[in-house]
């Protein structure tokens, strides 16, 4: 009868380490710049089906928003930064930015983020 081995080899562990180790540290990086873009949307969608909001200027939504954001912490965008616009007759707010995540060294991660309140 023939014996066979099973399991994994010292090295074919140390080597799922290193990956599941790396993968939780990109994660850990990215999960702060997708938390502060889905407040964004939030905020977004908030003013846009807030009916007081209905026919207000750019100039009113900016401020709402500069406020909001001010509550909330949120550091990627300004209120210069969002487009208000009207859409058969519905509010609309978006915006386009990038988000650099530094990893290692000289290495960085580069995210784009389109949010909008649709």
């Amino acid at each position: 009868m023939r014996y066979h081995q099973r399991g994994l080899a010292l090295s074919s562990f140390l080597a799922v380490c290193v990956l599941v180790v790396f993968a939780l540290i990109v994660s850990f990086k990215l999960v702060p710049a997708y938390i502060e873009e889905y407040t964004i949307t939030r905020i977004f969608r908030q003013i846009a089906s807030n009916p007081d909001f209905k026919n207000a200027t750019a100039a009113d939504v900016r401020a709402a928003f500069g406020r909001q954001t001010a509550i909330d912490r949120v550091e990627a965008i300004s209120a210069q930064d969002i487009q208000v616009t009207r859409e058969s007759g519905v509010l609309v707010i978006r915006t386009q930015y990038q988000v650099v995540i530094p990893l290692i060294g000289n290495v960085s991660l580069l995210v784009d983020f389109k949010p909008s309140s649709q």
